[in-house]
């Protein structure tokens, strides 16, 4: 699978995700405002957490292990297998302690028990969830690109539905539960086209276990709970930072412009995990890495900047379009939310190494110490500077960890 390939069925599938984001976050910002932006990001972290957990992280290892394998059908079958058990056994615990915990759950994330039962619905769908991110790391490894496209445009346009419909429906409460139904709707597509495609030679045996797929796969665990955690809690604490020295709408702001930086890098993010991954997995020279990862560089990072400076050139009527008036007063959080996308994929690039290389013990330790220094930043920048030292503070952690990354994966390109 070429990289321009992978880019064609990846920006189809981009384009329709952000139609869906849009549609969604419009729904949010006009009927219930900043402070819905901020209630959903707050949930979105949570749930991430537990997503994580629920699959043990192991999908990362089954996207590296198929590509490396894509030659060897019974190796593929016992990944398939292995981590179809793990996965079902951690998602149940997860649905289990989610479902007791809602009432918890609920006063911890939103300070109120009001939102019990959106927690406790959640609990239900996750075990559906692991599974569709499963059966989505088979088609990332296999590279059956055209098939994780179809199964994520689905999901967009059927997230649109759903969104909107419990929106005004139920509120905010509504924009949370929308997710669950989505899910269900994905794993019925999913278990279509693996039923019909009769040529999808690799079909797990559900109740064959090997510990030796299962050590490779779990090795990808710790790996996967620093990253899963870190990021999230990240965005929680800066998120409590702002509420605590502003207000939810300030926050609502915040939650908006990172929003953004989200949609129009989901075309990049896509690319790397769907194409790099694997594709990094299988190179086993330098000369080759390093011209790969130059490719990436020279295809990349222009698109990026391009996409970047005209979101700063339109951000007026961006927010006019994407939000409402109410979020006009986070304009002067684009210039260096913007710049440090730019910095954030350039890392990004070189990041991707450690993944595929499975350097467990690097790639914890700087993801560990960028997260920290990036909650470090906020807080010191938005008790000096407002609101608009939360992106100062992106901008310059993701600068310092480009230049760390260059270092760090020097071994394995030179």
């Amino acid at each position: 699978m070429k990289l321009l390939k992978t880019s064609f069925y990846t920006s189809i599938s981009t384009a329709i995700t952000f139609i869906s984001g849009f549609v969604v976050t419009k729904v949010v910002a006009v009927k219930i405002g900043p402070v819905g932006i901020t209630y959903v990001g707050q949930y979105q972290n949570i749930i991430a957490i537990m997503a994580m957990f629920s699959t043990l992280a192991v999908t990362t290892g089954v996207i590296k292990y198929l590509a490396e394998h894509k030659e060897d059908n019974l190796q593929k079958k016992r990944i398939i297998s292995t981590a179809f058990i793990i996965i079902l056994i951690s998602s149940c615990i997860v649905s289990l302690s989610v479902i007791y915990f809602s009432r918890f759950l609920s006063i911890i994330v939103f300070k109120s028990k009001d939102f019990s039962n959106v927690f406790f619905l959640y609990g239900f769908f996750i075990g559906i969830m692991a599974l569709n991110t499963l059966i989505s790391a088979v088609y990332n490894g296999l590279k059956e690109i055209k098939y994780l496209t179809i199964v994520n445009i689905a999901g967009s346009l059927t997230g649109i539905i759903f969104t909107v419909f419990f929106a005004y429906k139920l509120g905010v409460k509504g924009v949370l539960i929308a997710n669950n139904f989505t899910a269900l709707v994905i794993f019925l597509i999913n278990l279509v086209i693996l039923y019909k495609r009769k040529y999808f030679h690799v079909k797990p045996e559900f109740l064959q276990w090997k510990s030796s797929s299962a050590k490779l796969l779990l090795g990808f665990t710790l790996m996967g709970i620093v990253s899963g955690l870190v990021m999230p809690l990240s965005q929680i604490f800066i998120r409590n930072r702002i509420m605590n020295i502003f207000s939810a709408n300030e926050a609502g702001w915040w939650q908006a412009v990172t929003r953004i930086s989200d949609y129009y890098l989901a075309f990049i993010t896509t690319i790397l995990s769907v194409y790099y991954l694997p594709r990094l997995s299988e190179i086993n020279t330098k000369v080759e890495l390093k011209q790969e990862i130059k490719n990436g560089y020279k295809i990349v990072l222009p698109i990026v900047g391009f996409m970047a400076l005209c979101i700063w050139t339109f951000k007026i009527l961006i927010v006019h379009i994407l939000f409402s008036k109410d979020f006009l007063p986070m304009t002067p959080l684009f210039t260096f939310q913007l710049l440090g996308d730019f910095f954030k994929i350039g890392s990004f690039l070189l990041g991707y190494i450690l993944i595929a290389k499975a350097d467990i013990k690097l790639f914890i330790i700087s993801e560990i110490i960028f997260s920290l220094s990036l909650v470090f930043f906020s807080y010191l920048f938005i008790g000096k500077f407002g609101v608009i030292g939360s992106t100062y503070a992106f901008c310059v952690n993701y600068a310092l960890y480009w230049v760390a990354m260059f270092f760090i994966t020097k071994k394995y390109l030179y």
